[in-house]
């Protein structure tokens, strides 16, 4: 079921602690919808569109991934959310939490438009820690709306150490390409970002590595990556 208002199927169970109860209070209501589901006698997986983030706080992340667990002899229920850029982040994070791969179906509307985006979607999908997310800001204010995602390698030795994920959403064809970028440093990444921000950003360049991994399944990290302040107007 897509498109409708999210239904986590706690009805009659109570939640372990008041904090998941809030949680799940959080996506109750219209301005959350489900984009995609995944359910067990146990588990519930989600991702949720939030349909007010275009009147929000600029560039934040418009969807959230959701997990319920029920225990059935107890009666209780557990609940754990995150807020992500990607549509395949997303279905990362519910993966590293159980849901199979797989699992949960794309929607009509986050269409790939072709093979490489698709084999990078795969890679980001895919259970792994090699990378995590420092920032991200989603510009749906452009013709073309555009989401870029800035990773930092968690090992070291791992290099480029720096990676971007953008993608972009075409209104015609209703179809979005996925592309990823190198850089060596925090300073070349942030030379990117600002540019890109002032929609002035050169054609990523893919890392060399043949070994590129997916995205972190873990929480992001507090937005620690290049900062750059939109000019007046924008």
């Amino acid at each position: 079921m897509t498109d409708q208002n999210p239904d986590f199927g706690t009805e009659d169970f109570v939640p372990t602690s008041a904090g998941h109860e809030q949680l799940l209070d959080l996506f109750e209501g219209t301005e959350f919808k489900v984009l995609g589901e995944y359910r067990t006698w146990t588990d519930a997986y989600f991702v949720l569109h939030d349909e007010s983030a275009t009147w929000g706080i600029p560039g934040s992340p418009q969807l959230r991934a959701v997990h319920v667990s029920r225990d059935l002899r107890e009666r209780t229920y557990q609940a754990d959310a995150a807020e992500l850029p990607l549509y395949a982040m997303a279905e990362s994070w519910l993966i590293s939490r159980g849901c199979p791969a797989g699992a949960i179906p794309t929607p009509a509307a986050r269409k790939s438009a072709d093979d490489a985006t698709r084999a990078l979607e795969a890679r980001v999908r895919e259970a792994g820690s090699r990378f995590a997310l420092l920032t991200s800001y989603t510009d749906d204010q452009r013709a073309e709306p555009e989401t870029a995602v800035v990773l930092r390698a968690l090992d070291p030795q791992d290099s480029p150490e720096f990676r971007v994920l953008l993608e972009s959403y075409d209104r015609w064809t209703g179809t979005h390409t996925l592309s990823e970028g190198g850089f060596a440093t925090r300073e070349d990444a942030a030379e990117w970002w600002g540019a890109w921000m002032e929609e002035e950003a050169p054609p990523l360049v893919p890392p060399a590595s043949p070994a590129r991994g997916p995205v972190s399944s873990s929480l992001p990290v507090a937005p620690s990556a290049p900062t750059v302040t939109r000019s007046p107007g924008r």
